[in-house]
């Protein structure tokens, strides 16, 4: 079996795994009302821009998924780079159509690829963290069924939260009322998001803290609880959209506590940040498996 592993561009994933042979990348795109378009992306600089100028707009952009030539155009590279099976990896359906998009295109392709596609039910980092533990999968010679068993069973261990730093996004984006942003920012009220297997991939409020400070010491706390579980092999990421300094306060926290473990920082991509506006924190743990 020779795998190719498709994964959606919010996972952020860094070059280095980008540079292991055989991962190819659907990207989603942002659009703001120009018609400017912000394909999502793991660069800093540009997702900074991107960031900066959503602080400015009175509407918030518009999230789109790969179009289907994008979907096609991949399917084709991997056949012609001779894989014969494939793997994908996508956020949640209830987030995003990509999931069910590349299922139906990928039907064209059922006769000369074996394929295996999973709404993950999650999103952000631990996709990263689910592609690494995938190629390693493949790695030990596993059958397809196995990998996807395997992988499942890590996702439900997997943990992501996010505390918006405002509920602008939140009111533009109609997910709440202009009273009630209003209150809530004014009380700075900040509410805890997940997404996960445990919600069946659907966003949900786990709770809500009073200032950012308080929020970055519930995840805090909530990535600690996640870290006990496998603290030798976890693979830990904070996410941010335009908040470094929040992000490495909690770094910090996580390192003090865990000094053998290592943790990545980085941005959030557009995509998903336009739901969180500017300023969120995210926290992303995931059971990573080891070489064997």
């Amino acid at each position: 079996m020779k795998a190719a592993i498709i994964v959606d561009s919010t996972a952020g994933l860094s070059k280095e795994v980008t540079d292991i042979p055989g991962i190819f990348q659907l990207y989603l795109s942002t659009i703001f009302d120009d018609g400017t378009v912000f394909v999502d992306t793991a660069d800093d600089e540009l997702t900074q821009q991107f960031y900066d100028r959503m602080t400015t707009e009175d509407e918030l952009p518009k999230s789109s998924q790969p179009e289907p030539k994008q979907v096609f155009d991949i399917f084709d590279r991997i056949i012609a780079e001779g894989y014969d099976t494939v793997f994908g990896l996508f956020l949640s359906e209830k987030i995003s159509g990509t999931y069910q998009t590349v299922k139906s295109l990928s039907r064209e392709y059922e006769d000369r690829l074996n394929i295996h596609l999973i709404d993950t039910k999650v999103t952000s980092f631990v996709l990263e963290a689910m592609t690494l533990n995938l190629v390693e999968l493949l790695n030990r010679g596993l059958k397809p069924n196995e990998i996807t068993e395997q992988l499942n069973d890590l996702l439900t261990q997997s943990v992501f939260y996010f505390a918006p730093e405002t509920l602008t996004n939140r009111v533009k984006g109609g997910r709440l009322s202009s009273l009630s942003g209003l209150l809530g920012n004014l009380l700075s009220i900040k509410p805890l998001i997940t997404v996960s297997q445990a919600t069946n991939g659907e966003v949900h409020v786990t709770e809500k803290v009073r200032s950012m400070k308080k929020a970055i010491n519930r995840l805090f706390f909530l990535a600690s609880e996640a870290i006990d579980q496998y603290p030798n092999h976890a693979y830990i990421t904070i996410g941010h959209t335009g908040a470094p300094t929040d992000a490495q306060t909690l770094c910090d926290r996580i390192l003090e506590q865990y000094p053998r473990c290592s943790v990545r920082v980085g941005f959030i991509t557009p995509v998903l940040g336009t739901h969180g506006g500017r300023g969120a924190i995210s926290i992303n743990v995931a059971p990573l498996l080891e070489s064997i």
